[in-house]
């Protein structure tokens, strides 16, 4: 997506409460400042890392930093294996779940760019129901649960891989979120984190959110865009990596379930509903090119998430959407990994956290 484009999101995030006039810098961080005393003024809780808007510096020593075989080394099952360790020891970790996936590697991802939280939506602490959709490996509701153990907390997926071992107040049911709700009992917060690309009908999973929510509960939306973005002049050479991205979301709208409504969560919530709706972005380092010592640790577990994605996104829909041949998916692939470990490439994402409440 263009970059005017995405400052025009945030601008109407913000309407109200910025100028359109201002900064595409001021109006991110007014939206996330604004987030951000909600939640504190509900949890407590501190204040998220960073907002979108802000210009990520580069470390020029960035490349020579740590181990001299780093950039070798990403990607094989040792370093993988590293990191999984370092996941399961990091301060938040309830206890010592497996985190080997992908998916349980973004969850700590996203957990260190909101410093912990596993929300920004203004929810209170006396909650009595929730409900997780496309949980995954339910890593998020099962961190949730612990959290707030007044909850009751439901997570629903197609593929029955969560374990079996979770909080009493956390329960898991095999369903599909596309199909018809048939909960009897209305929730207080419904959440769903990366699924983007995988819904074929916002409108009708966003009034389904709305009719099982309680009056005053929330309902909140977070993932990562379908695009990434040049942080400076070396982004470009990425150019494989670029073109990857671009096919995939072009697939993904021929396949009926693209990657860019993201752009348009806001207005749909408003659409079937929801009041005092929010958009908040966060930019997503890939690599360990930040300055920052908190981006770059980011930067560095969402170097390997990104180079496990590529796979898992380019085979089904290159193949299926696209017409490739396994010989073309596996020679862009390895262009794109070559790309993602080149410490000299300096590439972001975007993570969109939207949110809104049922009058």
């Amino acid at each position: 997506m263009a970059q005017n484009e995405a400052t025009r999101d945030a601008q109407e995030s913000t309407a109200g409460a910025a100028s359109s006039t201002q900064p595409a810098t001021n109006i991110a961080t007014t939206t996330l400042n604004e987030a951000t005393a909600e939640v504190q003024e509900n949890t407590g809780a501190a204040a998220p890392s960073q907002s979108a808007g802000a210009d990520l510096e580069v470390d020029e020593n960035a490349s020579a930093d740590g181990d001299s075989g780093y950039n070798d080394s990403i990607g094989t099952a040792s370093y993988a294996s590293s990191i999984s360790s370092s996941i399961r020891n990091y301060k938040y970790e309830p206890n010592d779940e497996e985190e080997q996936d992908r998916m349980d590697l973004l969850n700590h991802i996203y957990r260190l760019l909101t410093r912990g939280y596993l929300h920004l939506a203004p929810i209170n602490s006396n909650l009595q129901r929730v409900l997780d959709i496309g949980t995954g490996t339910g890593i998020w509701a099962i961190q949730f649960a612990e959290e707030y153990p007044s909850a009751q907390v439901i997570g629903t997926d197609l593929s029955p891989i969560q374990p079996k071992w979770v909080p009493p107040n956390c329960t898991f049911e095999v369903d599909d979120y596309e199909q018809e709700w048939l909960f009897k009992t209305k929730f207080d917060f419904i959440h769903g984190r990366e699924l983007n690309g995988f819904v074929s009908d916002y409108d009708r999973l966003f009034s389904r959110a709305f009719k099982h929510l309680k009056s005053g509960g929330y309902f909140e939306f977070q993932s990562a865009e379908g695009d990434l973005f040049p942080n400076d002049e070396t982004g470009y050479k990425a150019k494989h990596t670029l073109q990857l991205a671009a096919q995939v979301r072009e697939a993904s709208a021929k396949f009926g379930k693209s990657f860019m409504k993201i752009h348009e969560w806001k207005k749909m919530m408003e659409k079937v509903g929801f009041v005092d709706v929010r958009k908040v972005e966060y930019k997503l380092p890939i690599g360990r090119w930040p300055k920052d010592p908190k981006l770059k640790e980011i930067g560095k577990y969402q170097q390997v998430q990104q180079i496990q994605a590529v796979d898992a996104y380019a085979f089904a829909l290159f193949s299926r959407v696209l017409g490739w041949s396994q010989p073309e998916i596996q020679v862009m692939c390895a262009h794109v990994r070559n790309e993602l470990k080149d410490p000299s490439i300096h590439l972001y994402g975007k993570v969109h956290f939207v949110y809104g409440r049922k009058p």
